[in-house]
């Protein structure tokens, strides 16, 4: 009765070990711990996942690749045709990691080339499978094996172009390049020249006939993929990973290639079919051995790596930690006699060195602080004297000013007075008269009335001016109100000429107004921006008088001293100019004459805070600017400009 092939799969006389089946149940091993390496890792970026699908399908051909080994001619043909399926189906998946590992993958070409192999392989797995009970399946299965190993050649060279891809790209943004994608372009050199050594060995085990050489570069393959992982993964690896790993590979790859070192390639059945016994039990023993070879390990990196290495470093590490948190009173947990317990008393003595020298510094820094908090306080003080200083300054410019300008009203009270006291004489002494006149008497008392309304117009004048100091004297801003800005402007320029003439007789400046009738009333604070206005025309009046003193005799054109003021409304906003034709401003020092106490006057003549008060008060008292042009030897022109 002919037997299912299930049937055959499963009786147990249609296998047998040999030297390759343990080398094979080693990397079955082997791949499957580190595609469990692989799974553990948290946040796996997408290389790592494609890593995931390799190991997993290196996995399933190991798997079946354990009964190809192992397995006699009756079922041989079944194992190798799966094989055969599931290496093509790598195959195709490692071309697009070929294509795809780190980032910048070559899509078009990885889909064309793909296209290409899983037409050739399937064609081939199918002439394979149609072939199985023919003498001619051994050739059949070499064909695929020799496309494989010509795709895994093409793949070397599409990793060794992106590498080099990377590398030009590095050198053109040398001093920016990131270091992720510096690691990017080595690990893709690092793999290409990783799967270019596992062909040699391929190549060498078919020259040499040599399954040896086969294994062997399956080996380096699986532990150069690990390597090459722990070095260069993007996510956070362990160091009991790397601990774990080195024993753990090397345990494997003894296992798997003992068996040929001590046994050779003797058949694990004479010519006639019959077992030989010994070599099946000396195989068996290797067999088992794998397993509890890694269990062995497993349990002794717990036993020994963790309890008294990676246990004792962890606590090493945690309490690092706290000390670089500034937690110098910790206890470091490690209590062995041996680098690592020598290292834990250093970490005791260095935090203990630490924490008096933090106190000291604490003890330091706190009364540097209280100095500092004095010297800031005293600073303020000195600054508010100087403000206020800057303030009597220019009330002391505009007092000068006021007082030339209130003494016109006063002379005319005065004369008026007098006037009007003659007026009243003539009156008494023509009512005297018998036969008084009263035409007479109509006019001296028309005469009286004129005078009197004259002395009351000069007398609130002279009360105008009185009240314009006393808001310019106030230390407050007030608040901002409907303000005839023309009117603010020439008033305060005539006082503070009045103030520069009541120094200087002999300076005669010419005064240009070009006011805006259309300006209307604005909305300030107009004691703030009358403060604004004297800086201004004081700053102007300085350089027109320096420039006439500076002028030798008979140099050049006559020079006439001149201030220009002029008011604009535009675009919402209102503008007020003052411009002079003094000794300008020089290029190098315009961007510092807004700073506080920066003066180009000597000593004694200026705070440095005019301008400083100035550009505070139309910058974030009124939210405007202020601005200045200025050619030195010609002119100098300030501009404020407000929302009107």
């Amino acid at each position: 009765m002919e037997r299912s092939v299930m049937q055959l799969l499963l009786e147990r006389e249609n296998y047998r070990f040999y030297a390759a089946s343990i080398a094979t149940m080693a990397e079955f091993t082997l791949s499957l711990l580190i595609l469990g390496y692989f799974l553990s890792l948290k946040g796996k970026t997408r290389d790592t996942w494609l890593m995931v699908g390799y190991m997993g399908l290196n996995l399933l051909v190991y798997l079946v690749d354990i009964g190809v080994t192992s397995s006699k001619p009756a079922v041989y043909m079944y194992f190798r045709v799966a094989h055969t399926i599931l290496l093509s189906a790598l195959t195709v998946f490692w071309t697009w990691c070929a294509y795809a590992y780190r980032g910048k993958p070559m899509y078009r070409e990885a889909i064309s080339i793909i296209i290409l192999e899983t037409v050739g392989l399937g064609w081939l797995i199918i002439y394979q499978s149609r072939n199985i009970t023919n003498p001619s399946f051994n050739s059949a299965v070499f064909y695929p094996f020799i496309l494989v190993i010509g795709i895994h050649a093409w793949t070397v060279v599409v990793l060794l172009r992106r590498s080099a891809k990377r590398f030009r790209e590095q050198e053109r943004i040398r001093e920016n390049t990131p270091i992720n994608q510096a690691r990017s372009a080595r690990s893709l050199q690092i793999l290409a020249l990783l799967f270019a050594c596992w062909l040699s060995f391929v190549l060498g085990s078919i020259i040499s006939v040599s399954p040896l050489i086969y294994h062997l570069g399956q080996m380096v393959l699986l532990l150069g993929i690990l390597i090459l992982h722990l070095n260069y993964a993007e996510e956070v690896t362990t160091f009991q990973v790397k601990l774990v790993s080195l024993p753990v590979a090397t345990t494997l790859a003894l296992l798997g290639i003992l068996p040929f070192l001590l046994y050779g390639d003797l058949a694990p059945e004479n010519k006639e079919g019959v077992n030989n016994a010994t070599l099946q039990d000396q195989l068996s023993v290797f067999a088992w051995l794998i397993p509890g070879a890694t269990i062995f390990v497993l349990v002794a990196f717990v036993l020994f790596y963790w309890i008294g290495l990676l246990r004792p470093l962890g606590r090493l590490l945690s309490a690092v930690r706290r000390i670089e948190a500034g937690e110098f009173d910790t206890q470091v947990l490690v209590l062995s006699q041996d680098e690592l317990g020598y290292f834990a008393r250093s970490l005791q003595r260095m935090a203990a060195s630490l924490k008096v020298s933090y106190d000291e510094l604490e003890n330091r820094v706190t009364e540097r602080t209280a100095e500092l908090q004095a010297s800031l306080e005293q600073l303020k003080a000195t600054q508010t004297q100087l403000i206020q200083k800057e303030k009597m300054a220019s009330l002391g410019e505009l007092t000068a000013g006021i007082a030339h300008e209130i003494q016109n009203p006063l002379n005319f009270v005065n004369n008026l007075t007098e006037v009007s006291q003659e007026i009243v004489g003539e009156l008494k002494e023509e009512e005297t008269k018998p036969n008084p006149d009263p035409a007479l008497r109509k006019e001296l008392l028309g005469d009286l009335e004129e005078s009197l309304q004259k002395v009351n117009h000069h007398g609130k004048r002279a009360d105008n001016i009185v009240k314009g100091m006393l808001q310019h004297s106030r230390t407050t801003g007030g608040e901002k109100q409907p303000t005839d800005l023309n009117a603010l402007a020439d008033e305060y320029l005539r006082l503070a000429y009045q103030g520069l003439r009541a120094k200087d007789q002999s300076l005669t400046i010419a005064f240009r107004l070009n006011l805006d009738p259309t300006l209307g009333r604005v909305n300030v604070v107009p004691q703030e921006i009358g403060r604004v206005l004297l800086n201004l025309y004081n700053n102007a009046f300085y350089a027109v008088q320096q420039r006439t003193r500076n002028l030798a005799p008979g140099e050049g054109e006559p020079y006439q001293p001149q201030v220009e003021v002029s008011t604009l409304r535009e675009n919402g906003h209102v503008e007020l100019r003052v411009k002079d034709n003094g000794t300008g401003i020089p290029s190098e020092i315009v961007g510092k004459i807004y700073q506080p106490f920066f003066t180009t006057k000597p000593a004694g003549q200026g705070t440095g805070l005019g301008l400083s008060l100035s550009y505070e008060i139309v910058t974030k008292g009124h939210g405007g600017e202020i601005r200045v042009a200025s050619k030195p030897g010609e002119f100098t022109e300030f501009v404020v400009r407000i929302p009107g």
